[in-house]
């Protein structure tokens, strides 16, 4: 009997977990030229253990808000947004869309790096230096940086 309940148990709870995590639908692309919006560009190279990607950088903010794209013209390599506690990552390469809720994981450093950016404490194991115009965003674990520079 016990054996019946745990197996009902562990069916729900799959059942449950299975439905919230289809109620998170990716934020919609952003209209960075609606009003509010801050946008910046720049150049930016990101350092993964198995490659290094150079290229243009646009990060936009706005209140509760942020949008990060990572392109090598003529075509995009990842793009993130956050809106309020959603955030939506896209890597364009492996047509990999990851959506979540709540603080972005560390492992994803382009939701965090508007954050940063604007001066916000970020959450360990990522740090953020500035030199001049120049800044670095890095996993302390794993080694991945993102560093540029973005015009004023």
């Amino acid at each position: 009997m016990w054996l019946n309940r745990f197996h009902a148990l562990c069916l729900l709870t799959a059942l449950l977990c299975g439905a919230a995590c289809r109620s998170v639908k990716p934020l919609p692309p952003d209209d960075l030229s609606a009003p509010g919006w801050k946008v910046r560009q720049g150049q930016a190279v990101w350092k993964t253990q198995e490659s290094e990607f150079a290229g243009e950088l646009i990060l936009a903010t706005r209140v509760d808000e942020s949008s990060v794209q990572f392109i090598k013209t003529p075509l995009p390599i990842v793009s993130g947004q956050t809106k309020g506690t959603q955030w939506t990552i896209r890597f364009f390469a492996d047509n990999r869309t990851v959506i979540g809720q709540g603080p972005p994981p560390v492992q994803v450093l382009w939701l965090h790096l508007p954050s940063a950016v604007g001066g916000a404490s970020l959450p360990k194991p990522l740090q953020f230096k500035t030199e001049g115009s120049n800044w670095e965003l890095r996993n302390a674990e794993t080694g991945e940086s993102i560093s540029g520079f973005l015009n004023p």
